[in-house]
């Protein structure tokens, strides 16, 4: 893919957008843009579905004069929340159509076809296929399409991503209701673990810890790629609340203190106040980092409950084999200050790592879910979407160069998306 496509992620408060394509095997990205939108969604429906179509509708033309853009979006690509997702493992077998014996797209679509028909659970739907090998008469294994190959049959070994049908439908009709055609759809997990494979000093196999603001989703993640999810609803924003409830001060005040300082045991001889606040008796307190940390380890040790219950969901098909997996943290809760030192204390001989992207203009955890979604979507693989069209493309037009013939543009720079 070497022209520009929208990327969308919604969350429980904000939509984020990355307008980029791929070069040379990394995301890159030409704009973003993210719309704060408190309690827009809750356990992924709509608090409020007229504020949600609006604020995702307003991404439909976007006007930047500091950067000389102005963008058109009709076409997008979007990440789907992990949760409730089930992986399967297909393999289908399709005669090849071509006389010649010659293998094409068409045969790429019919074996794609064939696993998109195998049932599924009556509350699931399948949201993706992601082909692990194609194999032809020879024995010959290909990881991408054998365009071009001569053999009389093509099977493809594929993944099935499946959601709750409902959490599918949800996203979908969202996109519809608001004037966007869908062209992809990927699961966080599978999405961010198609960026950090591109990174080489991370390992290939461990545990993905993805820290939302309402949401914390728990992924087995077994050679680059996801096998198991275990979502539960609990992130950011409930530490927000338990810091403004603790020492009685409004919401902003408690967002702006965790930000600002997190959590920090390091030992000072003098320590300044962080906080006015009130305390259980409504009396006037002061409050300094000691407190501030007390408030955060409360926190985590009920967020540890829940979480270690999550991974024995996930690792108790497994026994103990993957026990001492590592563990790999993204998304925007995971850039608390002193989060480390809170889950090596928790889990003392685990390998754990903390993620930045190196996209230049998106290097925020919370954008690796994107950014893994601009390389799902970089190259023919044979995926879902060809069963219902063909390979889209989304193209850049810089309409200004096609007005200069008759007058002169506003506008410095018009994209077409």
């Amino acid at each position: 893919m070497d022209r520009p496509q929208a990327f969308f992620e919604i969350s429980s408060d904000a939509i984020k957008l990355i307008v980029g394509y791929e070069l040379n095997g990394s995301p890159f990205v030409l704009y973003t843009k993210e719309v704060k939108v408190p309690n827009l969604l809750d356990e992924n429906k709509a608090i409020n579905k007229d504020a949600l179509n609006q604020a995702f509708a307003s991404f439909h033309n976007i006007k930047d004069e500091k950067e000389k853009l102005n963008i058109s979006i009709s076409r997008v690509n979007l990440v789907l929340p992990s949760v409730g997702l089930q992986v399967y493992q297909n393999d289908k077998t399709t005669n090849v159509v071509d006389q010649n014996n010659e293998i094409t797209k068409l045969d790429i679509t019919n074996v794609i076809s064939l696993v998109s028909k195998e049932s599924v659970p009556g509350d699931y739907s399948i949201v993706d296929i992601i082909p692990d090998e194609f194999i032809i008469d020879s024995g010959e294994r290909f990881s991408n399409p054998p365009l071009g190959k001569k053999s009389t049959s093509l099977t493809i070994k594929a993944k099935v991503h499946c959601l709750p049908s409902g959490v599918d439908s949800f996203y979908h009709n969202c996109a519809n209701a608001c004037g966007y055609r869908l062209l992809k759809r990927c699961v966080s997990c599978y999405c961010a673990a198609t960026l950090l494979a591109t990174y080489k000093e991370l390992p290939r196999s461990y545990v993905l810890i993805d820290m939302g603001s309402r949401l914390t989703s728990v992924s087995l993640v077994g050679e680059a790629s996801p096998y198991e999810n275990a979502s539960f609803y609990l992130g950011g924003a409930d530490l927000d609340k338990k810091i403004a409830r603790e020492f009685g001060v409004s919401l902003d005040t408690a967002i702006k203190l965790k930000k600002r300082l997190g959590y920090d045991d390091r030992k000072t001889s003098y320590s300044l106040g962080i906080a006015e606040g009130l305390d259980a008796s409504s009396n006037k307190v002061t409050y300094y980092q000691k407190d501030l940390n007390q408030v955060v380890s409360s926190y985590f040790e009920e967020f540890f409950k829940t979480f270690d219950n999550a991974l024995n969901s996930i690792f108790s098909k497994y026994g103990n084999k993957f026990m001492d997996l590592p563990f790999i943290l993204i998304g925007g809760a995971s850039k608390l200050n002193g989060l480390r030192s809170i889950f090596e204390l928790h889990y003392p001989n685990r390998e754990i790592y903390f993620v930045t992207p190196k996209s230049i203009g998106a290097r925020d955890p919370s954008y690796v879910n994107l950014l893994g979604l601009i390389l799902a979507s970089s190259h023919y693989g044979g995926t879902l979407e060809d069963n219902y069209r063909g390979m889209a493309e989304v193209s850049r037009v810089n309409k200004t160069m096609e007005k200069k013939k008759k007058e002169k543009s506003s506008s410095p720079e018009d994209d077409s998306l």
